[in-house]
């Protein structure tokens, strides 16, 4: 009588395992920017195991390919999913937080590439080691990177200090703890992988498995526009941002109980915005043009 009751509990534990999740859902914050769903999860992983769970929600650790995603990512971090810098110390990234994205070079040393998956395969972006290193560093093809030093305009990251660090991760504050010497906030770090942070899932819109739940619920209309744009959403809007390409903030205002607003652009020049709208809970990110 005793061997089927053991089946059933094997066969019960088997079915839970096979459900669970790589994340709490009450420890995802999620964002949505020019067309993609992200999410912010805050538990610690190491590099590997978070690319592991970026898979198995349908993405990867996040990739980071212009000013304005990575204004959007780090805002996300900081005033969305309120991450404290604090919430972590890492002593081979000068003491400081960190939270991973998807860049390595683990496969060879200096040869970074996007690859969030952890397959083996990505986009390659830069080459060598900042001024903290062998200072041979340089980016491919003009991609874009955030390194530490990047608002100096003197790249001292990464520098694979003490070797072994093959990762990347966008740090909360400056480092060494305490400067900027070697970074600033928001710019990134190679730190040791096996490092326990929280991290970033990039979803692409078409394929995230979260998708129907964070499509950008507002309406803003006209786009083109010139004198005024139209918010509308079905849940009270929050806030209203607009910036240029270059992450400047141009406009801003607080709403209360406001399922509609209007915005006078009149007094901003003819070209494309980023706006950034919050419902109080998520953040949006979307374009307008302005003629």
């Amino acid at each position: 009588m005793k061997k089927p009751l053991l089946i059933f509990i094997a066969v019960a534990f088997l079915t839970i395992q096979s459900f669970s999740q790589c994340a709490d859902p009450a420890n995802i914050y999620t964002f949505t920017y020019n067309g993609k769903n992200y999410e912010v999860v805050k538990e610690m992983k190491n590099w590997v195991d978070a690319c592991s769970c970026a898979v198995e929600r349908g993405g990867y650790l996040v990739e980071i390919n212009n000013n304005n995603e990575q204004n959007a990512v780090y805002d996300s971090l900081i005033n969305g999913a309120g991450v404290l810098p604090t919430y972590t110390s890492i002593a081979n990234g000068g003491g400081i937080a960190y939270v991973w994205i998807g860049a390595t070079d683990q496969l060879t040393e200096g040869e970074w590439l996007w690859d969030g998956d952890n397959d083996g395969v990505g986009t390659h972006f830069w080459d060598g080691q900042g001024a903290n290193g062998a200072g041979n560093g340089m980016p491919v093809g003009n991609a874009f990177n955030y390194w530490g030093g990047y608002n100096t305009f003197n790249y001292m990251e990464p520098d694979n200090y003490g070797a072994g660090q093959n990762h990347a991760a966008i740090g909360l504050a400056g480092w060494p703890s305490g400067t900027t010497m070697l970074g600033a906030p928001g710019e990134w770090n190679d730190i040791i992988g096996t490092s326990m942070l929280y991290f970033i899932i990039e979803l692409d819109a078409s394929t995230g498995i979260l998708d129907d739940n964070f499509k950008n619920p507002f309406e803003i209309y006209p786009n083109p526009a010139s004198e005024k744009i139209i918010i509308k959403n079905s849940h009270p809007i929050h806030s209203v941002e607009i910036s240029d390409l270059n992450g400047k903030l141009l406009f801003m205002e607080l709403f209360h109980q406001q399922n509609t607003v209007e915005i006078n652009t009149s007094t901003l020049n003819s070209g494309v915005y980023f706006i950034r709208i919050s419902d109080g809970v998520n953040i949006f990110y979307d374009k307008i043009i302005l003629k």
